[in-house]
């Protein structure tokens, strides 16, 4: 008998990650390219496409068969599966018409795909309610209940990033969160201070590490404008937990001391706030959220 397994993809604004997911939510195979192409993001999805082809030709070679593609897209992605925007990615085809030509398609947002994959097999196995937090390039957000992640009206529940940064953060910054505390807000905010340039978030916590005063303050009040904005989304949503990820989060330091120290305070006066959790697939979160997204719909579809 021939396996079957649902390819999951993570598409993000510097590179796709996607893999072979079975039926127990298990890797099976995982691959990567960079979608940076002549300074655009994945131009027509041209990479996007080759990398599930390849992964489709892989899984018969194997003696597999696919019996679906999840994918999840950094842009406003409706109930529906089409991608309202093009804030990230170069794309001219929707993607459900691109990949559908594969096999049965699912596309999400990207963060509702990782959250899916962190309550299926990461830290959120066994929530019933949870707030899962991607901090990478950008700032967004997922509420999930009951494994489902909410969409909104037309796919937007996601947007974090534009709240506006707490005056009692930053009294004279009119930047929205994203732009003050995603990697990409501290890379551009570290170089606004330090009058040098650096390749990234990732920079700016060596550089904190090893002593360097314009870092650690970037980084601090990185996290304590975050600290706040969680708070905020437990004061409006009531979650169990909130589940933190992307690549910021994977650095600690005086970013994670204020945010959990700030956050913390906001909330005292409730008698028992969620918990901060942190992340534990990684890059793999979106791609098995990508095929459990996939399976979902296939069987609520199938069950109305």
């Amino acid at each position: 008998m021939r396996l079957a397994a649902t390819l999951g993809l993570d598409v993000g604004g510097t590179k796709v990650a996607g893999g072979l997911v079975d039926a127990e939510n298990r890797l099976l195979a995982v691959r990567e390219r960079s979608t940076l192409v002549d300074g655009a993001r994945d131009p027509g999805l041209k990479v996007t496409f080759a990398l599930a082809q390849e992964l489709v030709a892989e899984a018969v070679a194997a003696g597999s068969t696919i019996d679906g593609i999840g994918a999840g897209f950094p842009e406003y992605v409706d109930p529906t599966g089409w991608l309202t925007s093009r804030e990230v990615i170069s794309w001219t085809t929707q993607p459900a018409e691109m990949l559908g030509l594969l096999a049965p398609v699912t596309v999400e947002s990207d963060v509702r795909c990782a959250a899916l994959g962190e309550g299926a097999m990461g830290v959120a196995h066994g929530l019933s309610s949870f707030v899962f937090v991607v901090v990478g390039t950008g700032l967004s957000y997922a509420l999930v209940e009951d494994g489902h992640a909410r969409h909104g009206v037309r796919g937007e529940a996601i947007a974090l990033g534009e709240l506006e940064v707490s005056r009692r953060v930053d009294e004279t910054s009119t930047l929205r969160l994203e732009r003050y505390a995603s990697g990409e807000g501290i890379r551009e905010r570290y170089e606004a201070l330090a009058s040098h340039s650096v390749p990234g978030a990732a920079e700016v916590f060596r550089l904190a590490s090893s002593g360097d005063r314009d870092a650690a303050s970037v980084l601090r009040s990185a996290g304590h404008a975050l600290g706040e904005g969680l708070a905020t989304l437990v004061r409006l949503l009531d979650p169990g937990a909130v589940v933190v990820g992307g690549g910021v989060a994977t650095g600690g330091g005086p970013w994670r001391e204020a945010l959990e120290t700030t956050y913390a305070a906001r909330l005292k006066s409730r008698p028992s706030p969620p918990p901060i959790l942190w992340a534990a697939l990684g890059s793999h979160a979106g791609i098995i959220g990508a095929a459990v997204a996939h399976r979902r719909r296939v069987v609520a579809a199938s069950t109305a």
